[in-house]
């Protein structure tokens, strides 16, 4: 069960694993019940720790199963003997890595949004959004993404953070496995996780650059 939907602020849980293997040079682990976000939408796969017996396994990615539409893959350091299927396990996420990839991820869709209410119109989704280490881009194909554009947006941004607002993430009622963002009467498609509250974000540093064409926003948090 994915846990991580249910309370994305949920960092400890006492679970069981349901196997362990290697595949493409990688230690494998899956679990009955699981707060590790896998890769997805530009945010990174969750990192942490297992314990079992008493014995601390590091967790370096989390991932899509390749094979089953819900399943998920943990990838550890260490290999986990194989024969520890259905044994308990204490799974701690890194909350640190895992609440700034919230940030930056709530803050992407965030800006767009808030783009579109400062252009008055609808504009195009960014071609790609990823989050790096410490700051999130959103890079564009459009022309509409003008530098004084972004600079009035960043404003009515930085004072929406300031005055906060909740953010709700749920699934779709029809699709299944689809989910949904909405924050300040804005609704986007997302998987992701995110914030409680735009205001969980704090201060940021806005950059604006234009390459072959291509204007790109990136967000970095302080």
């Amino acid at each position: 069960m994915h846990k991580f939907y249910e309370d994305q602020y949920l960092t400890e849980i006492n679970t069981t694993i349901t196997g362990a293997f290697t595949e493409n040079d990688q230690n494998c682990v899956q679990v009955a019940d699981n707060i590790f976000y896998p890769r997805g939408g530009g945010q990174k796969g969750d990192k942490g720790t297992f314990v079992i017996n008493g014995s601390n396994y590091n967790v370096t990615d989390t991932l899509k199963d390749p094979y089953n539409e819900d399943g998920i893959i943990i990838i550890t350091t260490e290999k986990i003997p194989e024969d520890v299927k259905g044994q308990k396990v204490l799974c701690k996420l890194n909350w640190e890595f895992r609440n700034r990839q919230m940030k930056l991820h709530t803050a992407a869709h965030l800006h767009h949004c808030l783009l579109e209410k400062t252009a008055g119109k609808s504009l195009p989704f960014p071609k790609v959004s990823d989050i790096q280490d410490g700051f999130v881009f959103n890079r564009y194909e459009s022309d509409e993404i003008t530098l004084e554009l972004v600079e009035k947006t960043n404003e009515v941004f930085r004072e929406a953070i300031s005055s906060g607002a909740d953010v709700k993430t749920y699934p779709d009622t029809e699709k299944k496995g689809f989910r949904w963002w909405e924050c300040l009467g804005y609704k986007i498609p997302c998987g992701g996780t995110h914030v409680k509250n735009i205001s969980e974000i704090g201060i940021v540093e806005i950059e604006y650059n234009k390459k072959k064409g291509m204007p790109t926003i990136n967000i970095k948090l302080k």
